[in-house]
């Protein structure tokens, strides 16, 4: 049943995932929260078959962090190929959407992917009202099959560039990427939509991390998913070098999981690194582990995603005032961030990363001074700044 107890009108969201505990799903959790506040929403999103036994249990965990009753969540069993089941679901769930346009006037309709946007965009009227947000250029991020399906992505792209009224990107440099690539023009509006912070939450954990911070040993941290692209393989050489250089015991602290867990627990093996490795963890626990990091380490390899995209844990850790040292990538030149003032630039490779760890832990100075900057760098991520910039795109045109 449809909620009526907020605004006139409703929110659609097609989000691929809202029950995961990696970055996508924990953006899209609080960015809905955010951006239904004070609407009627109906949130679609793919579920796992693996995971529907626990399903009530997952819904339960979501609106416990603050999603309100005006929100519907309506789970779609996910069926491998996952890229072609998805485009059948996209096309598939455009008659109920037109349907309901006709009985609840939809004010906004919110897709994460262009994949999952094609069918709302096939229909002109709910075309203008859709925000697409693509959050990378797909097939650069996959390490098997990309020449097979980037054709798919591809032609995605191109669609929804041409139809939606809004594109939301995650950054201006992957906008430019992304039209290079495509080779066509956005029709709609362009709207920012990076990953970002929730004011509460930061608030409520940086009297944790003064409380919490370890002093015996130093935690050199990464947090996020384990994949190729990553560099945590980079990472774990580089604290066995500094490992015995530093006047106290050093520890490895990983917050996530993926696919590169397990070359990275031998290779923390063989290089003897102390090294912990969470696991998938809810998103407030992941904060309060970032929260006592004495430096976060992001030595990410090149390329569009990680040179256009801003990783939220760079920003939650601004946010906690945890020194970042990470790749110097496009987007941080564009954002014109000062190395040792901002940030700690590095190479993605071994010895940069070593070197950079021992300027930032032997260096108490230089560790206050990016603490400090950090508070101020944030204040563009947050997610009820980020819902209103969308919302206020489809303002505008109803006023026209």
């Amino acid at each position: 049943m449809i909620p009526t107890n907020s605004s006139n009108k409703l929110i659609i969201a097609i989000i691929p995932n809202v029950f995961g505990l990696t970055g996508e799903p924990v953006n899209e959790r609080q960015l809905i929260k955010h951006l239904c506040k004070n609407s009627k929403c109906i949130v679609f999103s793919f579920i796992r078959i693996s995971k529907l036994l626990r399903l009530r249990k997952l819904v339960a965990e979501i609106y416990e962090e603050g999603w309100s009753e005006n929100i519907v969540l309506i789970p779609i069993p996910l069926i491998p190929p996952t890229t072609i089941f998805t485009l059948i679901i996209s096309l598939l769930k455009t008659p109920l959407i037109w349907v309901l346009d006709k009985f609840a006037k939809i004010r906004l309709i919110y897709v994460r992917s262009s994949t999952l946007a094609l069918g709302v965009t096939t229909i002109k009227s709910l075309a203008k009202r859709t925000c697409v947000k693509i959050p990378a250029i797909a097939e650069d991020e996959m390490l098997r099959w990309r020449r097979i399906i980037s054709f798919i992505y591809n032609l995605a792209d191109r669609y929804v560039l041409s139809r939606a009224g809004a594109i939301g990107v995650p950054s201006p440099l992957l906008l430019k990427k992304l039209i290079v690539r495509r080779r066509v023009l956005q029709k709609g509006e362009i709207v920012l939509v990076p990953a970002g912070i929730d004011r509460g939450k930061i608030e409520a954990l940086k009297e944790y991390s003064i409380n919490h911070n370890t002093k015996d040993h130093y935690i050199i941290g990464f947090i996020g998913y384990l994949e190729w692209w990553q560099g945590v393989d980079i990472l774990v050489k580089a604290v066995a070098k500094v490992k015995d250089l530093l006047d106290k015991p050093v520890k490895l602290l990983i917050v996530g999981d993926g696919p590169e867990r397990k070359k990275i627990e031998a290779l923390c093996k063989e290089l003897n690194v102390h090294c912990d490795i969470t696991g998938f963890v809810r998103h407030e626990n992941a904060l309060r582990y970032l929260s006592i990091f004495d430096v976060l380490v992001v030595p990410r390899i090149s390329i569009s995603s990680t040179e256009s995209i801003i990783p939220i844990k760079i920003i939650e850790a601004w946010a906690l005032g945890v020194p970042v040292i990470a790749t110097a990538h496009e987007i941080f030149r564009h954002m014109n961030l000062k190395d040792r003032e901002d940030i700690v630039f590095c190479e993605s490779n071994l010895e940069d990363v070593a070197i950079k760890i021992l300027t930032v832990l032997k260096n108490t100075e230089l560790k206050k001074r990016l603490s400090e900057k950090g508070s101020s760098l944030v204040k563009n991520y947050y997610y009820d700044n980020i819902a209103q910039s969308i919302l206020k795109v489809f303002e505008k045109n109803d006023a026209r």
